[in-house]
């Protein structure tokens, strides 16, 4: 229901549940940061009629309050993860990837060799096909998606 193995779930788990965003100093406690991970990954999940925060909510047993708030924590305990998992190219790094475009692809010259240039994009799956130009989603891999670059 969640989108991920238990592995996964544990694993994002332990990376986020010490984050700022889910301690106060209230007397009330917040809702376990497992349950609010479930929430949220639930809910991204999902497309469509079931994707409403209405239903989500219904599915987990507490308000659409809750529902958004969950998702902004979690939202921004995983966003503060980024540089632990994403960082600029070396310049070797670079260079071997330059070496590897010209050899795949041909692509040679200064127009871009300095620059940016996308040349590989990983396929987000979608729950669903999308309801609006669904045809135009679907992939190699016979399944409805995005590709991400970056």
């Amino acid at each position: 229901m969640l989108r991920v193995s238990p592995n996964v779930f544990e694993t994002i788990l332990r990376l986020i549940e010490d984050h700022p965003v889910f301690h106060n100093e209230s007397n009330n406690e917040q809702t376990p940061v497992r349950t609010q991970l479930a929430v949220t990954l639930y809910r991204m999940g999902h497309y469509g009629n079931g994707a409403s925060v209405q239903d989500v909510a219904r599915m987990a047993g507490c308000s659409e309050g809750a529902v958004e708030l969950y998702t902004d924590r979690c939202q921004e305990a995983i966003m503060s993860l980024h540089e632990m998992f994403v960082r600029p190219l070396t310049d070797e790094e670079k260079e071997v990837e330059k070496a590897w475009i010209e050899k795949h692809l041909g692509l040679t010259g200064s127009s871009w060799w300095e620059g940016w240039i996308m040349y590989d994009g990983t396929i987000i799956v979608l729950y669903a096909r999308p309801g609006l130009d669904g045809d135009a989603y679907y992939t190699r891999k016979c399944n409805y998606g995005l590709n991400a670059q970056v």
